[in-house]
């Protein structure tokens, strides 16, 4: 049996792979333009290449950011501080990230951007942590919804997800966009809690909570993951 299987679609290329710890179809966005979709053995390749185009244009939007990040990097609670150095680290000190960087070194070189990147999503994560499940909580209260557990996670294609137990996966890089964008995908995921689709009743449901959400979601779509 073939377990394998690939194909070029928009130039990106698309690789298939048969793993028999797979449980469900899960697709991973890579740097180099290389998508990898891991399926059940007993999963189809054509059933996996369907999810696949249906969530296509959603998975393109999370094309990875490779914009040079400046060293004025805010984060909502000022969990990062960036400090000039003669060397390059990383450390944490009390829930904050403090990022050393050399001042004779060009901040644009792929060094210093790969560990300034990473000491954002440490202190992403942390504001995470801090911030998603509360606010998931006290939306829950104020529209009357009920989850079993939230979790969190760095995702590169899916911002939030609910499964049929009605526990919430929440994407970390929630933290780079604008609050009222946050609730959006909260309340988005709260919904299907008792709705576990994308119907007519399923949008006309969020509309109630977040009635700005068409506008929500266009914002969500501007933007790349760092």
């Amino acid at each position: 049996m073939n377990y394998t299987k690939e194909e070029t679609i928009e130039n990106y290329k698309i690789k298939y792979k048969k793993h028999i710890f797979s449980k469900s179809i899960r697709i991973t966005l890579r740097n180099n333009n290389t998508i990898l979709i891991t399926l059940p053995v007993l999963c189809s390749f054509k059933t996996a290449r369907e999810f696949f185009i249906k969530n296509f244009e959603k998975i393109k939007a999370f094309k990875p950011n490779n914009e040079i990040l400046k060293p004025d990097f805010k984060t909502k609670f000022e969990t990062l501080k960036i400090n000039k150095s003669n060397i390059l680290k990383i450390q944490t000190i009390k829930n904050i990230v403090h990022f050393y960087y050399p001042e004779n070194q060009a901040f644009n070189s792929k060094e210093i951007q790969e560990k300034y990147k990473e000491a954002i999503k440490k202190a992403i994560k942390i504001e995470a942590k801090n911030y998603l499940p509360a606010r998931l909580e006290f939306l829950a209260k104020k529209f009357n919804f009920k989850f079993n557990k939230v979790t969190l996670k760095n995702q590169k294609t899916r911002f939030g997800s609910c499964s049929f137990q009605n526990n919430i996966n929440l994407n970390i890089n929630l933290m780079l966009y604008d609050f009222e964008i946050i609730d959006y995908v909260l309340i988005h995921e709260l919904v299907h809690t008792k709705i576990k689709n994308h119907s007519i009743k399923f949008w006309n449901e969020v509309e109630k909570y977040c009635p700005q959400y068409k506008e929500m979601r266009k914002k969500l779509k501007q933007k790349s993951f760092i």
